[in-house]
C-alpha cells in the first residue's frame, strides 16, 4: 500500500512539473501581474485541487468496495484516461517559450485567488485525473483515513510547489533551465501515467 502511495504521489508531482494549464496560468500571472497576484492565483489553484479531490473521495465513498458496475466503469475510465495522457506526454514534441522580462505591474491577491480558483475548477480533466489517482489507492486497499491524508498531502504539495514556482519564474536562469528540460519532464510524467493506467485496467 505504501509503495502504491509513493507511486501515486510521484505521478502527481511529475504532473505538476510537466507544464499544463495551471502552469501557464501562473507564468502569465507572475510575469504580467506580479508576485502578489500570482501568489493568490497559486492559492486558488490549490483550493480548486482540494475541492476536486473532496468531490472524488465523496463519490468513491458511495461506490461498493469490491465489484459493482460503477466502480468497474470508474476503473476503466481512469485507466484509459491515464494511458491516453501518458501516450500524449511521450509523443509530444514541444518547446516552452516564455517572456524574458517580468512586468512591473502590481496585482491584487484576492483577484489572483479568484482567477486561480475559477480556472482550475472549470477544468473538467482535474476530477478525472484525481479519480484515477484515488482509484489506484483504493484498489491498493488504502483505508478511508489514508485516502483523506493523501488528499491533504497532495493539496499541500500543489500549494507549496505553485508558491515556489511563482518565485522561480521570476528568475530568468530558471525559466531557461525549465525550457530546456520540458521534454524530459513530459516523458517522466508519461511513463508514470502509463504505469498507473495499466494497473487500473488490470484491476478492472
Amino acid at each position: 500500500m505504501l509503495a502504491w502511495f509513493a507511486l501515486v504521489a510521484s505521478t502527481h508531482f511529475a504532473a505538476l512539473l510537466s507544464p499544463g494549464p495551471d502552469f501557464f496560468l501562473l507564468i502569465r500571472a507572475t510575469l504580467l501581474q506580479g508576485r502578489r497576484h500570482a501568489d493568490g492565483c497559486a492559492c486558488g489553484i490549490a483550493l480548486a485541487n482540494l475541492l476536486s479531490m473532496a468531490l472524488v473521495l465523496g463519490a468513491l465513498h458511495l461506490l461498493p468496495e469490491q465489484g459493482g458496475g460503477l466502480w468497474r466503469g470508474l476503473q476503466w475510465l481512469g485507466g484509459g484516461y491515464f494511458l491516453w495522457l501518458g501516450l500524449q506526454a511521450l509523443a509530444v514534441r514541444r518547446e516552452l517559450r516564455m517572456p524574458e522580462d517580468e512586468a512591473a505591474a502590481r496585482g491584487d491577491w484576492r483577484a489572483g485567488l479568484l482567477q486561480g480558483l475559477l480556472a482550475s475548477s472549470l477544468n473538467p480533466k482535474l476530477p478525472i485525473f484525481y479519480a484515477g489517482l484515488f482509484g489506484v489507492l483504493r484498489q491498493a486497499a488504502m483505508p478511508a483515513w489514508g485516502l483523506a491524508l493523501s488528499m491533504l498531502w497532495m493539496g499541500l504539495v500543489v500549494l507549496l510547489w505553485d508558491l515556489l514556482l511563482v518565485r522561480l519564474l521570476g528568475r530568468e536562469g530558471w525559466r531557461r533551465w525549465l525550457a530546456r528540460r520540458v521534454a524530459w519532464l513530459d516523458r517522466l510524467c508519461g511513463a508514470l501515467l502509463l504505469l498507473l493506467g495499466a494497473w487500473l485496467l488490470l484491476g478492472a
